[in-house]
Parts: C-alpha cells; structure tokens; sequence
C-alpha cells in the first residue's frame, strides 16, 4: 500500500510531535525530582528571603505551631459550596514561629509537587483566621494524589496538604500537593 503526500507528512509531523513531548516531559520532571521527592516524604520545604529554613514534618510544624480548627467552603465546577471543617496550621503563627519578620515579607509563594506555584500577598497572610496549610478535611486526612471527579468522594483529594485561604467563596485559589512555602 502506497501512502500519499499527505500522509507521509502527517506521520513525520506526529512522530516529530511525540519525540518533542517525550523530551519535555523528560526534562520537566528532572526539574521537578525535590519536589517529588518531597511530596513522596510529606515535607515541605520553607525558605525565606533566599534562606533555606529546612524541610518539615507534619509533626516538626505542629511544634512551631499548633493546630487550628476551621472552616471553609469547598466549591467544585458545577456543583452547590459546601462548608466543611479544616484541620491546619495556621500560616501567619507559623511564619513568626519560624522567626521571620513578617513586616519583610511582600508575599508568599507555594509550590505543588506538581509544579504549580501560586502566590499570595501578604494582606491575604495576615488577615485573621485566612490562610492555613491543612491535613485534615472533617477529620479525616486528604486523598493524596489529584483523583478523577474527587468530587464524589467524601474525602478531598490533594493531600497531604493543601493551601486554603478560608475567607474564599470558593476552592480554586487553593494549592494541593503542597511541598515548599517561599517567603519574599
């Protein structure tokens, strides 16, 4: 069977496209490998104003400061916010227990284990009862991973922790899959 024009240069495009991505995905993930790492070992890694201050445990953060109940409002696509109660640490009380002055600070960028970064000003931080890193959702800790319509389950998915600003209206400013805390 003879191929056409067309054809041959169709299947060259693809083969091109697919060595393209192979190399892409191979060279994103190389750069992502102390994430992954870090998410794979439940740590997250703090830094502020280029200072590593060190990777942490669950339990090393709670000795810096303790846990807080909260609530916030849990909004997937398409579907009715539902409040649910939050276990976490708060943000600003662990920042001064790290001993940073937090009068320093413009913002406070997070990274996922994932790559995504997302950044929030130091109003958000410091406003009362906002931003908390979380790891339990009532009561139960998170689904690690990100899930296919985690929103049927009655757990959430993104743990072991998650980045959520309580006073939204809505979940997508939240950051799952936490694993480093940049303060700047």
């Amino acid at each position: 069977m003879k191929l056409s024009k067309n054809a041959k240069i169709s299947i060259i495009i693809i083969a091109v496209l697919v060595v393209i991505f192979s190399i892409s995905l191979t060279l994103f993930l190389l750069s992502n490998r102390e994430n992954r790492n870090l998410y794979l070992q439940e740590k997250i890694k703090i830094t502020a104003f280029g200072e590593k201050l060190g990777e942490y445990t669950l339990g090393e953060l709670l000795e810096v400061s303790p846990a807080q109940e909260f609530e916030a409002v849990y909004k997937p696509n398409n579907m009715k916010p539902v409040k649910k109660t939050y276990t976490g640490i708060y943000l600003k009380d662990l920042v001064v227990g790290l001993d940073v002055d937090i009068n320093r600070i413009n913002h406070i960028k997070f990274a996922a284990g994932d790559g995504l970064q997302k950044i929030y000003g130091i109003q958000d931080v410091l406003e009362e009862s906002n931003v908390y890193i979380a790891y339990l959702v009532n009561g139960k800790p998170f689904n690690t991973g990100i899930l296919s319509f985690a929103y049927n389950k009655p757990e959430e998915d993104g743990g072991p922790f998650v980045v959520i600003r309580a006073k939204d209206k809505v979940s997508q400013n939240r950051v799952k899959l936490l694993v480093e805390i940049i303060i700047e």
